[in-house]
């Protein structure tokens, strides 16, 4: 089992370091050390930002904010369209841990080659 989950964070992890090489030679011209911090760091944080941003939205947090919104602007709709709308929390789906977890080893590799390139 443990092998499996393995295989299934190992993968992507390889792939986005390949893209990032590929990033750092079609934008540098050259792999350098302050290239792979510099794009890792910008992968790495996006990836962390829609991590974030799916696990705040999955929480339910603005359910409420949206309901109270939808009623006060839609108040020319009819009740039963506004009833029919889905709350923010119930239309993410997807496994935001996986992506969450996917930025925050890019962002840890990337601190290890910034305290390589800083020694």
């Amino acid at each position: 089992m443990e092998g499996i989950l393995l295989k299934k964070q190992a993968l992507p992890f390889l792939i986005l370091q390949l893209v990032i090489l590929i990033t750092i030679w079609f934008y540098y011209k050259e792999i350098t050390l302050l290239g792979y911090i510099n794009v890792s760091f910008i992968y790495g944080a996006f990836l962390l930002f829609i991590g974030l941003a799916s696990y705040v939205l999955s929480s339910g947090f603005f359910d409420l904010f949206y309901s109270s919104s939808r009623k006060l602007m839609s108040f020319k709709k009819r009740g039963s369209d506004m009833e029919q709308m889905r709350n923010p929390s119930e239309i993410i789906s997807y496994n935001f841990t996986f992506i969450l977890l996917l930025g925050l080893e890019i962002i840890i590799c990337m601190v290890i080659a910034l305290i390589v390139y800083y020694q």
